[in-house]
């Protein structure tokens, strides 16, 4: 680790930068390191901001997100807001510094650990995982709506004028993503806090603690929304077989409803679009080589391709 004062880095001067700002941190003797490298695929984190282990001579230590440039368009203003939230819920780690594109939470040391898709697929990991973005579901509203709908549109947009490389067949899926829209809304929707991430490594696993409790992390997507989005989404990324999928959407309900299923599966191929087309424009658009964002976009939308593909697909289309 990097002891503060000794920077000789990009990285480092950017640490210390905000370190800087908190003359407590630095009476504590402040030590810092990356705590995790940005991936893609195939496991997707630590894209949109530098992740900084900070630990003190004495005291708890901090984990520090500093979120990068290039990705300031992918973080809605309730991001914040929404991790004090889940904090105050018990389902995320406590809110320590705050400031233009600077997040730092309260470190979950080891056992925490983040979840892989695998360790989801265990059925009652799984369900703690839904319980926890239930808690988030029941609180009371952000005040800022993330449409999943609007953001595939804005995509879609940025795609084109940047040029990007998109696969043959993702304007029909955009399409789509338009005519699950029109039929989710015909059927109504009930707007809560939503996490709007379903991606596995944004939530931690304390193996060994309050029984393997869950936390979530990364909120930068936060915001009012349908709660069967959350579901739909975390489903999608998880489950690969319909047992599972009908097990995790009645956990979640109390009692399985073939109409919420069929919702679940809409969304999970709507996030799918949504983030394979986020994946294949930041291939273009983000300054930082090495990432592997064309190929999460394009697994990302080759999923999606798959769904809406399915021969049951105008059912859950029709039966909402």
């Amino acid at each position: 680790m990097i002891a503060y004062g000794e920077a000789t880095t990009p990285f480092d001067h950017r640490v210390e930068s905000v370190i800087a700002t908190r003359p407590d941190w630095i009476a504590r003797h402040p030590r810092y390191a990356l705590a995790a490298a940005p991936v893609a695929s195939p496991t997707h984190r630590a894209v949109a901001s530098d992740c900084v282990g900070i630990v003190f001579a004495e005291g708890a230590p901090v984990f520090l997100k500093i979120r990068h440039a290039d990705m300031a368009g992918d973080v809605t203003p309730s991001a914040v807001q929404a991790a004090r939230k889940a904090a105050a819920l018990g389902v995320g780690p406590e809110v320590l510094q705050e400031s233009d594109g600077v997040l730092g939470l309260a470190y979950l040391p080891e056992p925490w650990r983040y979840a892989r898709v695998g360790d989801l697929q265990d059925g009652t990991l799984l369900a703690r995982a839904l319980d926890a973005k239930k808690r988030l579901h029941g609180d009371g509203l952000l005040g800022h709506r993330l449409c999943p709908f609007e953001r595939i549109a804005r995509l879609a947009e940025e795609a084109r004028a940047a040029a990007a490389p998109l696969p043959d067949g993702t304007d029909g899926l955009v399409a789509t993503a338009a005519l699950i829209r029109e039929a989710i809304h015909a059927s109504g929707i009930d707007l809560r806090f939503c996490h709007n991430d379903g991606i596995a490594s944004n939530i931690m696993i304390g193996e060994g603690t309050e029984h393997d409790a869950v936390r979530l992390v990364d909120f930068d997507l936060a915001g009012d929304n349908d709660p069967w989005f959350d579901v739909g989404a975390l489903v999608n990324e998880v489950c690969a077989f319909e047992p599972e999928r009908r097990e995790a959407i009645e956990h979640y309900a109390g009692t399985f409803d073939e109409r919420l299923y069929n919702r679940c599966r809409l969304y999970g191929a709507v996030d799918d679009v949504m983030n394979g087309l986020w994946g294949v424009t930041r291939a273009i658009t983000s300054a930082r080589g090495g990432i592997e964002f064309y190929k999460y976009g394009t697994w990302r939308l080759l999923h999606a391709r798959t769904t809406i593909g399915a021969r049951e697909f105008e059912s859950w289309l029709r039966r909402l």
